[in-house]
């Protein structure tokens, strides 16, 4: 409800000097609004003096309330709370003190005002303030008191009758005012506190951020010290080996070893390429109408000679006229990936199948292999970089983690989505999802003119 009333009078915002410091932005707000609640207090008693005849009062209370609703603009003038702060606390204590000079002193209810000014401080400038504060509020409050000890009335300067129904005023608006003032400071805290616990929760999750990569960059250098450093291995000794050999088959044969041991390396960097690539946002795609079907057929091509080594039979399930708004290199990539994952995992002597399937809004195209599958605990951190999955490729073939994580990435990027089902012992099937397009309209070749066999008989 205070909340709803501060957007209805439209509070001034106070500066932003330093959006980062809570307790800054805490301490501008109280202030802020404290000005207004003690302006809108100040118009409700003015109305009730001028009521009552007690002009002086209700002077005194117009001023204090106008430098009331100065000290937002004061804050965004001095661009600090501080300045802001202490005037106000001087407003409240001269308009306090000059009430008890008006209102009888002691028999007046401005008194209890003026002792309540630490609390104020306090509240709006911290703890060394508000002493020096008590200090001021206490020899204001202590010369009153004097001038009642020694004999000297101050004057009220209303009407006698009216006394009993400004004391009650005077001492039921302090209950009041105290208890918005300490609404304000608790949402104000509140609010603040909420703030921390947000800064806290984003800083905690930059932490594991952190952690988080500081993992992966510790499996890069894994990687970087296992599988680059034997490749060049085998490239050294097979290199040194060259000049010993005795026979044309003898050099082929490293030379083929060779030949692997760079295409090993090679798809390591490019994959590290293309995952570096996607995370920064530097990955392009081109998207456009692919057939599906072509790009199923060329991936089972590209992949054959790994399928024939092990004597596993690709098999094609595509339906016809299948298009997708997709990236066709992307789309190859990520087919070449899942065979050649499909490949990698099934044993000599399986069938790796391939279906494409249309759907309303989407394209699905699945890999089913029949190998060992895929445990629940590796299906958890399955499209995870750096990723290496209990089971083992059957023909010793080497695995980067990095293929499916790449996968995943470009099928998002192109508004897919990627999806695995096994059980172990079952194999498994990984499913393709990429948005639906109609196909093109086919482009007719251009038209060609000859002559009729009947003219060209005339003409000769």
């Amino acid at each position: 409800m205070l909340n709803r009333i501060w957007r209805l009078i439209n509070v001034p915002d106070f500066p932003s000097e330093s959006p980062a410091d809570a307790e800054w932005t805490r301490r501008a707000r109280l202030i802020s609004r404290f000005g207004l609640l003690g302006s809108v207090f100040g118009v409700a008693y003015a109305m009730f003096y001028m009521l009552i005849g007690h002009k002086w009062g209700a002077l005194i209370i117009v001023v204090c309330s106008s430098c009331f609703g100065a000290t937002s603009l004061m804050m965004r003038r001095k661009e600090s709370v501080d300045p802001a702060g202490h005037f106000l606390t001087l407003v409240l204590t001269f308009g306090f003190t000059a009430l008890c000079f008006v209102e009888g002193g002691l028999r007046g209810h401005a008194i209890a005002w003026l002792v309540s000014i630490p609390l104020f401080a306090l509240l709006m400038l911290g703890q060394k303030a508000a002493k020096l504060w008590s200090v001021i509020a206490f020899l204001a409050a202590g010369v009153v008191v004097a001038l009642d000890v020694v004999g000297v009335q101050l004057p009220v300067m209303y009407d006698a009758k009216w006394n009993s129904i400004v004391s009650a005023a005077g001492y039921l608006g302090l209950i009041v005012f105290m208890f918005i003032l300490g609404l304000i400071f608790e949402t104000s805290r509140t609010q603040a506190f909420a703030k921390m616990q947000g800064a806290l929760a984003e800083l905690a999750a930059a932490n594991e951020r952190l952690v988080h990569l500081n993992n992966e960059k510790n499996e890069f250098l894994g990687i970087a010290a296992h599988d680059l450093k034997n490749p060049l291995t085998v490239i050294v000794g097979c290199a040194e080996m060259i000049g010993m050999a005795n026979s044309q088959g003898q050099i082929d044969k490293l030379v083929a070893s060779i030949s692997s041991a760079a295409t090993r390396m090679r798809t390591l960097i490019t994959d590290l390429l293309d995952v570096n690539a996607i995370e920064e946002g530097t990955f392009t795609s081109h998207i456009g109408p692919c057939d599906i079907g072509a790009l199923v057929e060329r991936s089972a091509e590209n992949n054959q000679p790994a399928a024939t080594r092990k004597s596993i039979a690709i098999r094609i399930g595509a339906s016809e006229n299948v298009w997708a708004k997709a990236d066709a290199a992307a789309t190859l990539q990520i087919l070449d990936n899942l065979l050649s994952n499909a490949l990698k995992y099934s044993p000599p002597n399986t069938t790796v199948h391939v279906h494409t399937l249309p759907e309303r809004d989407s394209i699905l195209v699945s890999v089913r292999d029949e190998g060992p599958g895929i445990n629940e605990a590796d299906q958890k951190k399955l499209f995870q970089k750096f990723t290496r999955l209990s089971a083992r490729p059957t023909g010793g073939e080497s695995s980067t983690g990095l293929g499916l994580a790449i996968v995943k990435r470009l099928a998002e990027a192109m508004s897919g989505g990627i999806q695995c089902y096994s059980a172990p012992g079952g194999g498994s099937t990984f499913t393709l999802r990429l948005p639906t397009c109609p196909a093109p309209p086919p482009v007719l070749a251009p038209a060609t003119w000859s002559r009729h066999p009947a003219l060209e008989s005339q003409v000769n």
